[in-house]
């Protein structure tokens, strides 16, 4: 079996200590401050200890069979090259069942190739089927028609995609023109960007605008020629932005983002639509209790209301009503009024 994801960067660190030349019989302090270096993560010396057995491991035990020894003078940890020379976890081979996962991987990826990002990316996910050796066989075809995620097609701004990433990863402030639909205005912005996020099939940067004084977030398809300039850089210190969209259902908020706080949402389901909403929530923060004795459920979000949450509740249609808050009950009316008068006065 594979290791997990972050143990399996953990042994890759403690590998390139115990291989590194210039920096022999690496101690668990240094591990450890390989470790938290390169992940960003603290991590306890427990935590090494137990890589390092588990690498010591067979495969038949997800490990590596790894060489790995402790030279008290040192107080270090090394390889025994004098009876595995050239030992390195990087030259171990492939099991099938991790040879089978990167093939479903790549198969995934697969279907994005042709997307207008760039041509590196296009030739990374061909680098990636010919190392696992994937070839056009019947078989594989079976593969590829076996996986079907819905199409992704290319929006305008994808093609600044790398230099955006780029400006992030370096930490370099990026200049750009922005379109904005609502005024139909062109205006120079300059961001210092902090990430990337996917949106409901749209992707925007989310950094820190001069022009707004503040974390803004701008969508792709409206920004035009950006360009990194030589500029200090202003470092996010107003918490983890991982974690800045966790409470919304998309990212365009009713209220303005001065008044912006969670609030609880309680939904009505038919019975129709219950066992959907329960298996796949509506938001992390959903829970539910049964409604009616007919099959209908209560569900409740704590989340902030957003314009996504709105069209998210009336794509349901018949199969879902607001309860609570009155207020987004009320905006939630409104637009169903103006839709009712909109078809009845459009009527063939």
């Amino acid at each position: 079996m594979p290791p997990p994801s972050e143990a399996a960067l953990r042994y890759a660190i403690i590998d390139r200590c115990l291989t590194n030349p210039y920096k022999p019989f690496p101690t668990m302090d240094v591990l450890k401050w390989e470790i938290e270096r390169e992940l960003k993560t603290s991590v306890s010396t427990a935590t090494i200890q137990k890589d390092i057995a588990q690498m010591k491991k067979g495969e038949d035990e997800g490990g590596y069979s790894s060489p790995i020894k402790f030279k008290r003078s040192n107080q270090g940890y090394y390889y025994d090259l004098d009876k595995f020379p050239d030992y390195t976890i990087r030259s171990f081979g492939l099991n099938d069942k991790e040879i089978e996962a990167i093939e479903l991987a790549a198969g995934v990826l697969k279907q994005f190739q042709g997307i207008k990002v760039n041509d590196t990316f296009n030739h990374a996910i061909d680098k990636l089927f010919s190392s696992v050796n994937i070839k056009k066989t019947a078989k594989d075809e079976i593969l590829i028609n076996a996986i079907q995620p819905e199409e992704t097609t290319y929006m305008r701004g994808m093609e600044y995609f790398e230099t955006l990433v780029s400006s992030i990863k370096k930490k370099i402030p990026v200049s750009f023109i922005h379109y904005s639909y609502d005024k139909k205005l062109f205006k120079a912005i300059i961001i210092h960007p902090y990430l990337m996020k996917e949106s409901n099939k749209r992707w925007y940067l989310v950094g820190y605008s001069e022009e707004h004084k503040e974390v803004r977030y701008f969508g792709l398809d409206r920004i035009y020629d950006p360009v990194l300039i030589d500029k200090e850089f202003k470092e996010n210190k107003g918490g983890d932005l991982r974690t800045l969209f966790d409470n919304k259902i998309g990212l365009n908020t009713i209220h303005d983002k001065e008044v912006e706080k969670p609030e609880e949402v309680t939904l009505w389901v038919s019975r129709t639509m219950a066992n959907y909403i329960k298996s796949m929530p509506l938001h992390k923060s959903q829970s539910h209790k049964e409604y009616g004795g007919y099959g209908e459920i209560l569900v409740t979000l704590h989340l902030v209301p957003t314009y996504e949450l709105l069209a998210m509740i009336l794509s349901y249609g018949k199969h879902m009503e607001l309860l609570t808050p009155k207020w987004l009950r009320k905006e939630i009316e409104k637009e169903l009024e103006r839709s009712v008068v909109k078809y009845k006065k459009n009527k063939a």
